[in-house]
């Protein structure tokens, strides 16, 4: 028998959070956003960080919130968030030094450091993660060189959105999905890897447990029970990594399926039972955790971030431009025409993102362009040209037959981009939901709270999660 249910999805990303309310009747539900936050790092000490007790005081006033719009009756909360970034904690619990923001400038120099100790062949062969340099496994060594005394006061490490489930039960827990983010993971093993550890000289022993989606870690604190009005509520680790909830809450079948999960970042890959490592052939590829024991093989793909970028910079021009606009006046852009190569690692940091495309448009050799709708539009397509000849190299290398592709996230709104997509790959383009990261987070919580924690029943979960018609 399944029973009526109000579950509460909490949903971190690098620009924003919000706090997401389901009311599950038993067979279907409706999903209200009940709180939204802006996010994103400062500048402090030469390093980019997280306001983390911000963030905290964030989720206390959603789930406060919830326990308003609910009677104080919410069934369990679970929260999900953008992976590798992490903090250290000490044996009291207490948390060590900031939380470094993954786009922190110390990164790249300490990959140098991680290859000069394990070969990239070999840490690909063990994790089958693609080489990031924000990666944990380059964070943590930058950390521990820079502040050895951190290191060695820390007891655990937790990435963050197990930071927060920590701070809600008190329970050290490090979810798969969120965990294989890190390149410290086996991949056949979906263990921490000892080899790893041992030759970057981070022990073991401040590593986390590792548990998958849809555990159980235990009711609310008390003291957080009685600050959000809340009683008898249990966290479910949900897949804490955003893009494994995004996937959770695809409402499609993933037989001949690729997903875009289009923001920020684009995450281009399928779903898959096992691995695929194939050495050099494969390494820009990753094989990260999904929910029931799953792979999500994809590519991790510069995305809306170029646009954004550029908004800043024209909009601090006084210009008061939008992304909704600009994909507005780029409807009917054909897909032949200029385009730069949209590589993740060259337009990675912030800043003088205008000057950085046109200098790859130059490259590519293109003239320059620097009206904004006309550079939105070669935005757009340079990265739907990217997404096609990541889910030709897709195919190939997991030999699955590809039928259509599902764009989920913020991008499912972005037609402009969306028609482009279909247009140069050449395949189907379904549009998921634009929140579907709360509602495969939603989906993991109730198929725990179910005893069902499968593929096939958080799939069903999903295509039964409706947002009110406010949304």
């Amino acid at each position: 028998m399944t029973l009526a249910r109000n579950v509460v999805a909490v949903d971190f990303g690098a620009e924003s959070g919000r706090l997401v309310l389901c009311r599950w009747n038993g067979t279907e539900g409706t999903l209200e956003e009940i709180h939204r936050f802006p996010n994103s790092p400062s500048q402090v000490e030469n390093h980019l960080v997280w306001d983390i007790e911000r963030l905290w005081r964030e989720v206390v006033q959603g789930l406060s919130k919830a326990a308003a719009k609910t009677g104080g009756h919410i069934d369990s909360v679970g929260v999900d968030g953008w992976g590798v970034d992490y903090v250290l904690l000490d044996a009291d619990g207490n948390r060590i030094g900031p939380a470094f923001a993954y786009r922190d400038a110390r990164n790249v120099p300490a990959m140098a450091k991680v290859f000069s100790k394990i070969s990239q062949e070999r840490i690909y062969e063990i994790t089958g993660i693609q080489f990031m340099p924000f990666n944990t496994i380059y964070q943590l060594t930058a950390h521990k060189e820079e502040f050895p005394e951190q290191w060695q006061r820390a007891t655990r490490w937790l990435t963050l959105p197990e930071y927060f489930q920590y701070r809600l039960t008190g329970v050290v827990a490090q979810e798969y999905t969120e965990a294989s983010t890190t390149q410290l993971l086996d991949v056949r093993a979906r263990t921490w890897s000892k080899e790893l550890a041992s030759a970057l000289g981070l022990d073991l022993e401040k590593f986390p447990p590792i548990v998958h989606a849809g555990t159980a870690l235990g009711k609310l604190r008390p003291e957080v029970s009685q600050e959000v009005g809340l009683k008898d509520t249990h966290v479910i680790a949900p897949a804490c990594h955003d893009t494994g909830s995004a996937v959770a809450g695809i409402p499609f079948p993933h037989d001949g399926l690729v997903f875009i999960s289009s923001g920020t970042w684009s995450l281009v890959g399928t779903v898959l039972l096992e691995p695929v490592v194939r050495g050099e052939e494969g390494k820009s590829f990753t094989n990260e955790g999904g929910v029931a024991g799953s792979i999500r093989f994809l590519q991790n793909v510069i995305g809306l971030w170029l646009l954004q970028e550029c908004l800043r910079e024209w909009n601090a021009q006084g210009l008061k431009l939008t992304a909704a606009g600009l994909a507005a006046q780029c409807m009917d852009t054909p897909s032949e025409g200029p385009y730069f190569n949209a590589d993740e690692t060259t337009y990675l940091a912030p800043g003088n993102m205008v000057e950085r495309i046109n200098a790859g448009l130059r490259a590519a050799g293109f003239p320059e362009e620097r009206r904004p709708a006309e550079l939105a539009a070669i935005i757009f397509r340079s990265l739907a040209r990217r997404y096609a000849a990541v889910v030709r190299e897709l195919a190939r290398l997991s030999r699955k037959s590809i039928k259509r592709i599902c764009i989920v996230g913020g991008g499912v709104k972005n037609e402009a981009l969306n028609r482009l997509t279909e247009k140069l790959t050449g395949i189907e383009v379904v549009r998921g939901p634009s929140e579907s990261t709360a509602a495969g987070n939603i989906a993991v919580q109730i198929a725990a709270l179910e005893n069902a924690v499968s593929l096939d029943r958080i799939q069903a979960i999903s295509a039964k999660l409706k947002f009110a018609v406010s949304q």
